[in-house]
């Protein structure tokens, strides 16, 4: 601004001082020429009057610069100071000579035939009557102008520097006040009362801006949020696949390095599914697969958005679905287990059944076969039970009351119940509770986690083995461990025991009518119970399985 104010006065200066230049030159040179015509008109007078009393004296004037001719009231060139007279020319024809003649007195301008110069005429007639002229060098008016012009143009460029020195001096003062405006708070400006309107506007124009940013970066802050809590992934991108938006699950959920605006999308995951995912989301299809990397199942949703009927970019959604992918893995496991474990007690209650109505079966075998089907059917039932049992653990629905209970009295109640169990296996069974071990639970679930710990160790146990119960309070914590001398769990299967229908020895656990949910169960009513559980092992050397419940307060 100050330049462009600075140009403007500038240039303002420049044209006057020219323009007054160049009028002050035309007026003083048309001045100039009028004083010459007065002179030689004053000059003419007062040789009339000496010529009028003798024409001879004109012959003894010499003026310096002037030619003084004497002409008869016929034209013929009677004196002339500058040319012989006799090869000059008749001037009756000359505008100032007939002026003379008519008016007694004429001026006139134009360039002498005789000299070949640019000359000022005036002519006067005497009494008589010839005329009397004078003339000037036009060329000695424009050497006084020409003289004067270089002090004038001397004096235009001091004074164009004083001027631009001036102009330079009033744009810094219009500007300052200007330039001192504070825009982030404009309606405490002191200034100019002509720039209020502007001020006002732009005070409400800055309030509205400040809002705006407000609201977007509070939209951002909350959108960041949002997108950072979620466990899905989500990444906007660009038609060039270029990152908008991403939150770190997105790379998290990969394992890869992370990621930030700008960077290509593949930059998370270069597999050439999620790559043709991503490609034809930004064709405007519709894209959703399944991937599956070291760790876990990921759902790739890509869909392209549109401005306009063109798309613009992408939003690619990413999905951990390992546990569901897991949970449908057990859903199908458990059908086709359940399905195989009711179909062997079935298949030999059938075929138990088919026997005896055929008929012709002796009484003792009779017997035995009711036997048979006695004890296939109460497999059947347990399995049943511990189905159900599972099921509403998994649902988390447990009708049982919740409330303060010993561990160490229901520890030992379920001892007792499988006493005469143990000894039909030649196991001892013992238990060490050092206090009564309250935790806040359900007593008939504790019950069943201890019952069906002890039953595994005694029916996993060799001949004259022994299984050991302890309840003990630990930090806070109330510790039960169920110990046994039994045939051990091999270190592959370890992690697997817990699983529904997974037997180590399958054998052994048909034999003992094991229905393959003890573990299980014990696992989940744990997970009721918020308790930790762990297990210890070595094959041929015996089990350690231990529960850390949170104590009752």
């Amino acid at each position: 601004m100050n330049r462009k104010i600075f140009q403007a006065l500038f240039l303002s200066v420049l044209l006057t001082l020219v323009l007054t230049l160049a009028v002050s030159i035309f007026v003083f040179y048309t001045s100039y020429e009028d004083r010459i015509d007065e002179d030689l008109a004053s000059e003419l007078r007062l040789l009339k009057a000496a010529a009028d009393e003798d024409i001879e004296v004109i012959r003894q004037f010499s003026l310096e610069g002037q030619r003084i001719t004497h002409i008869a009231p016929d034209g013929t060139v009677l004196y002339d100071s500058d040319a012989e007279s006799g090869v000059m020319e008749n001037h009756a024809e000359r505008a100032e000579v007939v002026r003379a003649l008519h008016y007694g007195f004429g001026t006139a301008e134009r360039e002498s035939t005789t000299l070949l110069e640019r000359l000022h005429y005036a002519a006067i007639r005497l009494d008589d009557g010839s005329v009397l002229r004078v003339a000037v060098h036009a060329e000695a008016v424009f050497a006084f102008v020409m003289d004067i012009l270089l002090p004038m143009a001397v004096i235009l460029i001091i004074l164009l520097i004083l001027f631009t020195w001036l102009s330079y001096k009033v744009a810094r003062r219009i500007t300052a006040p200007i330039n001192s405006i504070d825009l982030e708070h404009p309606d405490t400006a002191e200034g100019y009362e002509e720039l209020s309107p502007l001020l006002y506007r732009i005070s409400k124009q800055q309030a509205l801006i400040r809002e705006q940013i407000e609201n977007a970066e509070r939209t951002s802050r909350e959108f960041s949020i949002i997108t950072e809590n979620m466990s899905e992934g989500l990444v906007v991108i660009d038609r060039e696949m270029r990152i908008l938006s991403v939150n770190s699950a997105a790379y998290r959920l990969f394992d890869s390095e992370e990621v930030k605006p700008g960077d290509s999308i593949l930059a998370i995951n270069r597999a050439d599914d999620f790559s043709d995912a991503v490609g034809g989301a930004l064709a405007g299809r519709r894209m959703e697969i399944v991937m599956e990397n070291r760790t876990r199942s990921l759902q790739i949703i890509a869909s392209p958005v549109f401005d306009k009927g063109s798309v613009t970019g992408a939003v690619v959604i990413i999905i951990d679905i390992t546990e569901k992918a897991g949970r449908e893995r057990l859903r199908r496991e458990f059908s086709a287990n359940v399905s195989h474990e009711l179909r062997t007690p079935l298949t030999s209650i059938s075929g138990f059944a088919e026997l005896l109505m055929r008929g012709g079966v002796p009484e003792a075998t009779v017997m035995d076969f009711g036997r048979e089907i006695y004890d296939e059917s109460q497999r059947l039932i347990a399995l049943v039970h511990d189905i159900i049992r599972l099921s509403r653990l998994d649902e988390g629905d447990a009708p049982e009351a919740v409330e303060r209970i010993s561990v160490s009295d229901i520890a030992e109640d379920a001892v007792t119940r499988l006493r005469k169990r143990a000894e039909s296996f030649s196991v001892t069974v013992s238990i060490n509770a050092e206090g009564p071990g309250y935790i806040t639970g359900s007593e008939m679930l504790v019950d069943e986690m201890i019952f069906n710990l002890v039953d595994n160790a005694i029916k996993y146990n060799r001949k004259g083995g022994s299984v050991n119960v302890s309840v003990k309070d630990e930090n806070g914590e109330v510790v039960l461990c169920v110990k046994d001398t039994g045939i051990g769990i091999p270190e592959n299967d370890k992690d697997r025991v817990f699983e529904r229908f997974y037997r180590v020895d399958k054998s052994r656990s048909r034999e003992s009518g094991g229905t393959g949910l003890g573990l299980s169960i014990v696992r989940h009513a744990a997970m009721f119970h918020h308790a930790k559980i762990s297990l210890d092992s070595k094959l041929g050397e015996g089990t350690a399985v231990t529960i850390r419940f949170p104590a009752a307060e």
